[in-house]
């Protein structure tokens, strides 16, 4: 029969052995000490000059010093005056109360139990920094957050892409911004599968600022900018460029600042108060062709107003309207439909001038 157990190397009681209660106790200590193993340090490297009965410490430092000396790695427990060692065996847990922390015997030195921890599987709640709960079981509090693609050397692609997955096309699937806890923006598939942008002054009323149709990816602007929110270069001076859509021959386009469709209601802006537009100029890249033309019209709705000029021929890329005006109401919306002829070369990034006269 061996005379110690093999994990904890607790001493056994021989067969007729005298005084079995000092081995007894002897056991006991042993599991006193090593059983729901809670250590006050494990940075000292020699012992305290006033331990209390039953102290322990890990002892990580290679040379340990004075009543330590060659104890490295071991647990050491002040008992009846003296300092005990105990060797560790590998896959033991300590507590270290000074870190509040959980340290891992590997067999050689004394880790950090949670840097061991590679894989976490089916948790219900995650909390950094703060407590995550029923509603939100991911919270974070932090000031700073960073995602890096795991690169080729490493054996990943080198990509990195953020998937969000929402059931049905009539849930949401959003980015919500907030400031103290109160709603101010939205971004996202928010009730179908258009793309929506939308802001809050106060978390409780919204304005959609911009959709994107998701089949056609046309842009909408559900909140129509106004004259004042037209670039201006002078007070009253609105001036824009089509941008890059192209107006190809025999069609009709309509375009405001950076806009441009094949319908008034994609483009549209209201006016925002009441005045009076007039000298409508209009410069292209190029000419429309010996007998082509481009014709400019302000539209107000969906209707022609007299404010119009045409680019005909190949000798000129620019005309203007400077005898003709057109009064709109705050509510009104316009926009600039151009008309290329039949044969007309194609044009892009149509730069236009209006001027806008106040009547409130």
């Amino acid at each position: 029969m061996a005379d110690a157990t093999p994990s904890l190397a607790l001493p056994l009681i021989a067969a007729g052995q005298a005084q079995k209660h000092v081995t007894h106790n002897e056991a006991l200590a042993l599991l006193d000490a090593l059983v729901q193993l809670a250590v006050l340090d494990k940075d000292r490297t020699a012992p305290p000059t006033s331990p209390a009965e039953g102290d322990r410490y890990l002892i990580v430092s290679n040379t340990p010093s004075g009543a330590w000396t060659g104890w490295a790695g071991r647990i050491v427990r002040f008992q009846d005056g003296a300092w005990v060692s105990l060797p560790a065996r590998v896959g033991w847990l300590a507590f270290v109360a000074d870190e509040a922390d959980l340290y891992l015997f590997t067999g050689s030195a004394w880790v950090p139990f949670r840097s061991t921890l590679t894989l976490l599987q089916d948790l219900s709640r995650l909390g950094i920094g703060t407590a995550a709960d029923a509603d939100n079981p991911f919270a974070a509090k932090l000031n700073k957050a960073l995602w890096t693609a795991l690169t080729t050397g490493e054996g990943g692609s080198g990509d990195l892409r953020y998937t969000l997955n929402k059931q049905a096309a009539g849930n949401v699937l959003s980015l919500l911004l907030q400031t103290g806890f109160s709603a101010r923006a939205e971004i996202g598939l928010t009730g179908d599968d258009d793309f929506h942008m939308k802001v809050s002054p106060d978390g409780g009323a919204w304005f959609e600022a911009l959709r994107i149709d998701r089949a056609t990816g046309r842009i909408a602007f559900p909140s129509r900018p106004t004259v004042a929110d037209v670039p201006v270069l002078t007070g009253q001076v609105i001036t824009g460029n089509s941008g890059p859509g192209s107006v190809p021959a025999g069609v009709a386009r309509y375009f405001t600042n950076a806009l441009i469709s094949g319908y008034q209601s994609e483009v549209y802006a209201a006016a925002g108060r009441r005045g009076r537009f007039r000298q409508l100029r209009v410069v292209t890249q190029g000419a429309p062709g010996a007998g082509q033309s481009w014709t400019f019209t302000l539209q107000k709705l969906f209707s022609d107003t007299a404010l119009t000029c045409t680019i005909a021929g190949s000798g000129s890329n620019q005309a203007a309207d400077l005898t003709n005006s057109v009064v709109f109401e705050a509510a009104d919306r316009w926009c600039l439909k151009v008309v290329s002829s039949s044969g007309a070369t194609a044009t892009t990034n149509i730069l236009f001038s209006l001027l806008f006269d106040n009547l409130d």
